[in-house]
């Protein structure tokens, strides 16, 4: 019977990555046709005009204090060298990090406990949740300036933990410098980003130092990389070009209205995001949570104190909002709540954990639970992931319907021109398709609109004194139309 048992599990782990990869590979597939949008232009042309360093500086005194982003990140742009083929492989590397880092995260920290397939199948998990849910794909994974402030410092705090788990579990003294080295050049990284990354950092290595307070051993060494941490912070935060930047928005620095709308939204973030996440739950808890809680009595990672994890949760999600609110005056953009769902959803699990290492004995009825509950939760769980209109049906349904081929192929055809074409205000057609998980934001019609800072932006790359669209673009379609019209296609061919 416990032969069986185990094997039904195994079969069990073998679906979350089954379900995983599906959920993977059409974001995988659409970086084939993924172009450079927006900022991108702006960027390359910023790049190619001006010296690193006049840059670095003008952006520093006059519009943002995030260093990293502005003096490495944005330095990769492959648009500067008009390489559009290496923008694809960008947002390709890009998923494969998420997916490496997730992984290696886990590894790091479950390693004791559970074998490989446990360990990829709890990353499926994980991934499932953060990409069907993700508040903007196309900033997120696919537009080089979006992922590279809001979505790279998520996996590199991934990796500054999976290092400072190893830290932890050394015991060498050379190989703890030398890991928290890393951390640090990581942390500094993470808060050079934005400003949600600035919070979620800065709270995360707090909690990890109150809980260690007594570790005589380790004490000195998190104490180091603290301050480290908050000389960065400092340098972020103080910038003349945050303040600057502030100005533009008339309900900005106004603490007692960004304390309560940031209250509010941190409330709403759970009335979003919350339900997928308690059917996760309920498998988390039946093919990791439990075991995993009877196998780390001695575990100092889980066995902290509820109320600080909590406490700690609770406070991060309110300050990330809180910051963005200070700042604008409003509510966080989509590609600003990237990084916020990435906090909730990693976060929830660890407080889910560190509560079953507290309270495991009271829930030992998973071991009488009938095989029909898991079933049905994962079915259910599957009806989510796969949610007609949810973000993983969308990436498929552009693949597959053939918006993302009409997009590329749209947008060779308008490179070709403005490249060959002796035109000064040039004109260019509407785009056929628009796929949702790869678009942003385009030129826009008509040549009134050529002062739009998009178009600006383009005109100045491609060296032209106007660019506009001669119609709007379409509408951004729903799956059900979008699959309906294909269809209707198909067999009228």
């Amino acid at each position: 019977m416990p032969h069986s048992t185990g094997e039904r599990h195994k079969i069990n782990y073998i679906m979350f990555l089954c379900i995983g990869l599906l959920v993977l590979l059409p974001f995988l597939f659409l970086t084939l046709y993924n172009h450079p949008q927006a900022d991108d232009f702006g960027f390359a042309v910023r790049d190619m005009t001006y010296g690193f360093w006049e840059t670095q500086v003008n952006y520093y005194m006059n519009w943002t204090g995030r260093y990293f982003s502005t003096t490495t990140a944005f330095q990769i742009n492959p648009v500067i060298y008009g390489n559009f083929d290496r923008y694809k492989v960008y947002s390709l590397l890009l998923i494969l990090l998420l997916v490496v880092s997730t992984c290696l995260f886990l590894h790091k920290l479950l390693q004791r406990h559970f074998n490989v397939l446990k360990t990829l199948a709890l990353a499926a998990l994980l991934l499932c949740l953060y990409l069907m849910q993700l508040p903007s794909v196309s900033e997120g994974m696919f537009w080089l300036p979006g992922y590279l402030t809001y979505q790279l410092p998520n996996i590199m705090l991934l990796l500054l933990l999976a290092l400072l788990i190893s830290f932890f579990r050394t015991g060498s003294s050379n190989y703890k410098v030398l890991y928290v080295a890393f951390a640090a050049l990581l942390c500094v990284a993470v808060v050079g980003s934005n400003e949600m990354s600035i919070v979620m950092a800065f709270t995360t290595i707090l909690f990890i130092l109150y809980h260690n307070r007594n570790d005589r051993q380790n004490r000195l060494y998190l104490l180091c990389l603290f301050i480290l941490c908050v000389v960065a912070i400092l340098a972020a935060v103080l910038a003349p070009g945050n303040y600057a930047r502030m100005e533009e928005h008339p309900n900005a620095s106004k603490p007692l209205w960004a304390t309560i709308y940031a209250a509010f939204l941190t409330v709403l973030s759970f009335y979003r995001w919350l339900a997928p996440i308690l059917v996760a739950s309920v498998l988390y808890v039946i093919y990791w949570g439990l075991p995993l809680a009877d196998k780390t009595k001695a575990s100092s990672f889980f066995e902290v104190n509820l109320r600080l994890s909590l406490c700690h949760y609770i406070v991060t999600l309110f300050l990330m909002q809180f910051a963005f609110t200070w700042a604008v005056g409003e509510r966080p953009t989509p590609r600003v709540e990237n990084v916020i769902y990435f906090f909730f959803v990693f976060g929830w699990f660890y407080n889910v954990q560190v509560a079953l290492t507290k309270y495991a004995h009271l829930l030992q009825a998973e071991r009488r639970l009938s095989p029909i509950l898991p079933l049905a939760v994962m079915f259910l769980f599957i009806l989510q992931v796969f949610a007609i209109d949810g973000n993983i049906a969308t990436a498929y349904t552009d693949l597959l319907s053939g918006k993302a081929t009409a997009y590329n192929s749209a947008l060779n055809q308008r490179y070709a021109y403005l490249k060959e074409s002796d035109c000064d205000t040039c004109s260019l057609a509407p785009l056929p398709a628009i796929p949702k998980t790869l678009y942003f934001m385009d030129v826009v019609e008509g040549e009134e609109n050529s002062s739009f800072w998009v178009n600006i932006d383009y005109a100045d790359y491609w060296s032209k004194s106007a660019v506009y669209l001669t119609a709007p673009n379409p509408e951004i379609k729903d799956n059900v139309t979008t699959l309906r019209e294909a269809g209707k296609e198909l067999i009228g061919n």
